[in-house]
């Protein structure tokens, strides 16, 4: 299971707790501040398992320096093709499936930082056409 808590400002005072589900759920910190609580499971009704070594027709070929994904070759010639299946390639499904959900729902609150701060208005007071001044 991923369980994922945002503490998020109250904007609205009653009416953002209820949007987050009032007080009586527990989605509400002291000082007005909403939780976003979000749980998802994977498990394999929901997750396939992961292919460990090389998908069906793709010839081994050796990786670019700093690669450390599975190519099926090694300094000295073709690997043999791993084990596919069993408990192991599950789990790695699993986890590639909570880090793809995981990246989604923090994209998604990194872009709604991003449109919040953009239609925020600056202070550009004095601050209009400094640089830092370089290094001698």
């Amino acid at each position: 299971h991923a369980r994922f808590e945002i503490p998020q400002p109250a904007a609205g005072g009653n009416d953002a707790q209820a949007d987050a589900g009032g007080a009586d759920d527990g989605n509400v910190m002291s000082g007005g501040t909403n939780v976003v609580i979000t749980n998802q499971c994977f498990d394999a009704s929901n997750c396939k398992a992961a292919v460990i070594g090389l998908p069906d027709g793709v010839e081994p070929v050796k990786p670019e320096p700093g690669d450390y994904s599975y190519s099926g070759m090694h300094d000295h010639g073709p690997m043999p093709p791993p084990k596919e299946g069993g408990q192991f390639s599950q789990i790695i499904g699993f986890v590639s499936a909570a880090k793809k959900a995981s990246d989604a729902y923090l994209t998604e609150l990194i872009e709604e930082e991003k449109a919040m701060v953009a239609s925020t208005p600056t202070n550009t007071g004095g601050e209009v056409g400094k640089q830092k001044r370089k290094r001698k």
